[in-house]
């Protein structure tokens, strides 16, 4: 099982992707050499991702901090709050679920080099909360959304966590108890000869779970983009989706790669027949 080979340190990434061609220094350096190193017992990878939830929760807190400073004797928004509020969830769901993410491509997929590190301990923690700088410098004082706008866009937040919660749930499940698992009253079907899933929510889409992703992004980007009043804040907070967006469809295309190096054409033809849609169901 999967979960139990990587707490032995075993690198299971091998045995989930198509192996690569050998790099040079510079790029082992960049990339990683190591799919799981540990010292003392301590999953190096997962320490990291740690450290970068907790620096960004930090840093929510600090800009939140900033803002009742400058802003002394008026109370925090409802903009904040939500964004806080979403955000903060973000983080605590990601650490009751770690066990989970042990089946997601960057635990899975990704060596621990410099391009994780870097990633882990400034690009996550200082980016993933940009849109927090639109409500805690670029918005008047009194500013703010209404209860019905932040009711939506709360509904969106969770709308996009219930399709990246749940697909990554329900493949976790599948690797751990095989296709005897159910979720929602939903049975797990695979494409023949593979262990490729085809129903409940990886029926929607071949990558439904970063539909979710982009889908919690946006709504991130809303409180910001709502009452800043300059232009620069109220696009600031947009760069986070958008990072997404370009993160996951070049992701995508090399996931497709990846499944046809591993099951072959027909296998992969059966399944692009089965689950149609890449990553928006009805759309593309």
């Amino acid at each position: 099982e999967l979960r139990d080979r990587a707490a032995k340190g075993e690198d299971v990434g091998r045995s989930a992707i198509a192996p690569s061609r050998p790099r040079g220094l510079p790029a082992r350096f960049f990339f990683g050499h190591s799919f799981n190193p540990r010292i003392g017992g301590v999953d190096l990878k997962m320490a990291l991702y740690a450290l970068g939830a907790a620096g960004l929760a930090w840093n929510l807190l600090s800009a939140i901090g900033l803002r009742l400073m400058m802003h002394s004797g008026t109370a925090l928004p409802l903009a904040c709050r939500v964004y806080a509020g979403m955000l903060l969830w973000f983080l605590f769901e990601y650490m009751c679920f770690e066990a989970v993410h042990l089946y997601t491509y960057d635990l899975m997929c990704e060596k621990l080099g410099f391009k994780l590190c870097w990633g882990c301990l400034v690009f996550y923690p200082f980016f993933y909360g940009v849109g927090i700088w639109s409500l805690a410098i670029g918005a008047p004082a009194h500013a703010d959304i209404m209860r019905l706008q932040a009711a939506g866009i709360v509904g969106l937040f969770f709308a996009g966590w219930v399709l990246t919660r749940g697909a990554n749930l329900q493949k976790y499940l599948y690797k751990t108890r095989g296709t005897e698992a159910w979720l929602c009253g939903v049975t797990f079907e695979v494409v023949p000869t593979t262990r490729l899933l085809c129903t409940g929510f990886w029926g929607l889409a071949r990558h439904i779970n970063y539909l979710g992703e982009i889908v919690q992004a946006v709504a991130l980007a809303l409180p910001g983009s709502f009452v800043a009043d300059t232009t620069y804040y109220q696009v600031l907070p947009w760069l986070y989706p958008l990072y997404y967006v370009m993160l996951f469809i070049p992701r995508q295309l090399d996931d497709d790669g990846q499944i046809k190096t591993k099951y072959g054409d027909s296998a992969f033809a059966e399944y692009s027949k089965k689950v149609p849609y890449r990553i928006v169901p009805g759309i593309w």
